[in-house]
C-alpha cells in the first residue's frame, strides 16, 4: 500500500474547506434561483437587469408612467456606444436600443441595433436632483413632489434593459424585456412571500432584514426622504429572495459540517467566511448600484462612503460567472485571506473593545498603528449596519453577544454627528474628548520604547 501523499506546503485547510462549502452553497442556492433568471432561448445568458424607478406625471392632462433615468447610455466607449433611445407611443415612454460605433453591433454574432438617430444625447435623461420632466408631454415634476410620490406609495419601478453574454461571443449583448422576464420576477415576488414566512418561523426573525435606516438627515443617508425605511428596502424583491436563500444554505453548511464530525470552531469558522461572502455579494445586489457605462460592469454600492437615491440601478444575477456574483465574490476573497494568513504567525488576537478602553495592561505593545476618524467626515457604525444586518442573519446565532443589538452599538462611536442636541458644535466637542481619550488609552498601553502610527489622509 502506497503512502498518501503529504498536502503541499501552502496547503491551507481552513480556505479548501471554504472553496468547498462555497461551491457546495452556489449550487445548493442555484438550484432554487435559477428559474428566477431565465437563460434565453440562443443561450444568451443574463448577467444584468437595468430598472429605473418611476412617478406618474403630475400634469391632469398626461399621467404618463415617467421613468427616471439620469441618462440612456448602455455603453460609452470610442468605437462602442449604444443606448437606450426613449420613444412615445399612445401616450407610453417606450425604448428601443440604439448603437454607432465599429465595435457597437452587427458582426460576429453580435444583435444588430437600431441607428442612432439625428441629435440624440443619451447624456440627457428625465430625471437631475429629484426633478423629473416627462418625455410624452414635457411637463416637469419638482423635487418637494417627487419625494411626496415616493413616500406615499405613488413611485414604481420598471425594467428597461436586459444585459446578457453568449458563449462564443465577446463583450456585453443589450435587449428589452419580455415578458418572459418580467413573469421571472413576479415569480420570484412569489417565491419570497413563501421562503419568507418559512424562515420566518425558522430564524426567529424576518429573513429580510427588517431594521430601520438611521434617522432621517444622519449623515450620508438620502434615501429616507423616498420613503425607504427599513434596511431591507434597499433591495428589491428577487434581491431579497437571492440574498436570504444564500444565507439559508450558509446555514445548512454549517449544519451539515458539525453533523459530519467538523471540529465545532472549524465548522464556525468556514461558515463565518461564507457570510463574509454574502456580505460581498449584498454589496453588489441592491437597488443603489449603477451600471457604470464605460466599463460595462455594475458598481458597487459604496462608490462613496454613504447612501444616496440611485433613479436607475443594474440588478446583477449572482449566478454567473461575472463580476459582483457568488463566484467572483468568493475567488477574490479566497485570494486575499490566503495572503493575509501567511502574514499572521502567530495567529492575530481580535477583540471587540472601546477604543478608550482597551483591555490591555500598561506598556503591553511594541507598536500601536490607527487609522482614527475625522470628525463628521464618515458614519462609520450607521454605514457598518448594511452589512451587519446580512451577518446577523447567517451567523448571528453563532455569535450571540457579538449580535445581541438591533443594530450597531453607537453610543460610543466617536464621529460628530450634526444629529445630535447641540449640533455640530455639540458633536464636535464630543468627538475631540473622545479622541483625546482614545490617543491617552494608547499612550498607555504602548512601551517606553513603542512606536505609535497616526494616519490622517483627509483631504483638507
Amino acid at each position: 500500500m502506497e503512502p498518501e501523499e503529504a498536502p503541499p506546503a501552502d496547503f491551507n485547510p481552513l480556505l479548501e474547506a471554504v472553496k468547498y462549502w462555497g461551491n457546495w452553497v452556489l449550487e445548493e442556492a442555484r438550484k432554487e434561483l435559477a428559474p428566477f433568471y431565465p437563460v434565453d432561448a440562443d443561450g444568451s445568458i443574463p448577467v444584468g437587469y437595468l430598472w429605473a424607478r418611476t412617478i406618474p406625471c403630475q400634469n391632469p392632462a398626461c399621467g404618463a408612467e415617467i421613468p427616471l433615468m439620469r441618462q440612456f447610455w448602455l455603453a460609452k466607449k470610442k468605437n462602442r456606444q449604444i443606448a437606450l433611445h426613449p420613444v412615445v407611443r399612445e401616450g407610453r415612454v417606450e425604448f428601443e436600443i440604439v448603437a454607432r460605433g465599429s465595435k457597437a453591433a452587427g458582426r460576429r454574432g453580435l444583435p444588430s441595433y437600431s441607428p442612432w438617430p439625428d441629435g440624440f444625447d443619451p447624456s440627457r435623461g428625465t430625471v437631475r436632483r429629484a426633478v423629473a420632466t416627462c418625455p410624452v408631454c414635457g411637463g416637469t415634476v419638482d423635487a418637494k413632489t417627487t419625494r411626496r410620490l415616493f413616500r406615499e406609495g405613488e413611485a414604481g419601478q420598471r425594467m428597461v434593459a436586459v444585459v446578457t453574454t453568449r458563449p462564443g461571443v465577446r463583450g456585453k449583448l443589450y435587449r428589452l424585456p419580455t415578458a418572459a422576464d418580467r413573469e421571472a420576477y413576479a415569480a420570484a415576488e412569489r417565491a419570497l412571500a413563501e421562503k419568507r414566512a418559512a424562515l420566518r418561523d425558522a430564524w426567529g426573525m424576518d429573513p429580510v432584514p427588517n431594521e430601520p435606516l438611521p434617522p432621517k438627515g444622519t449623515l450620508g443617508f438620502r434615501v429616507q426622504g423616498y420613503g425607504i425605511e427599513t434596511w431591507g428596502d434597499l433591495f428589491n424583491p428577487r434581491q431579497q429572495l437571492a440574498l436570504i436563500t444564500f444565507a439559508e444554505k450558509v446555514r445548512e453548511a454549517h449544519e451539515r459540517m458539525v453533523a459530519e464530525g467538523y471540529e465545532p470552531e472549524f465548522a464556525k469558522a468556514v461558515a463565518t467566511y461564507l457570510a463574509l461572502v454574502i456580505d460581498e455579494l449584498s454589496r453588489f445586489t441592491s437597488t443603489l448600484n449603477p451600471w457604470k457605462v464605460d466599463a460595462e460592469a455594475i458598481v458597487h454600492v459604496f462608490g462613496r462612503q454613504a447612501l444616496p437615491m440611485l433613479w436607475d440601478y443594474d440588478e446583477n444575477n449572482p449566478l454567473g460567472m461575472h463580476g459582483g456574483t457568488w463566484t467572483n465574490r468568493i475567488k477574490e476573497m479566497i485570494s486575499v485571506w490566503g495572503n493575509i494568513s501567511d502574514l499572521c504567525r502567530p495567529p492575530a488576537v481580535v477583540t471587540c473593545s472601546s477604543a478608550t478602553r482597551l483591555p490591555y495592561p500598561d506598556a503591553y505593545f511594541d507598536a500601536v498603528l490607527t487609522d482614527p476618524p475625522y470628525y463628521d467626515n464618515v458614519p462609520y457604525a450607521y454605514l457598518s449596519d448594511f452589512f451587519y444586518v446580512w451577518l446577523k442573519r447567517t451567523v448571528g446565532h453563532l455569535y450571540p453577544d457579538l449580535f445581541a443589538t438591533p443594530l450597531t452599538p453607537k453610543g460610543e462611536e466617536i464621529v460628530a454627528y450634526t444629529r445630535r442636541e447641540g449640533g455640530f458644535e455639540a458633536g464636535k466637542r464630543l468627538f475631540e474628548e473622545r479622541l483625546a481619550r482614545a490617543f491617552r488609552e494608547i499612550h498607555r498601553v504602548l512601551k517606553p520604547d513603542g512606536i505609535a502610527v497616526i494616519v490622517y489622509a483627509y483631504k483638507t
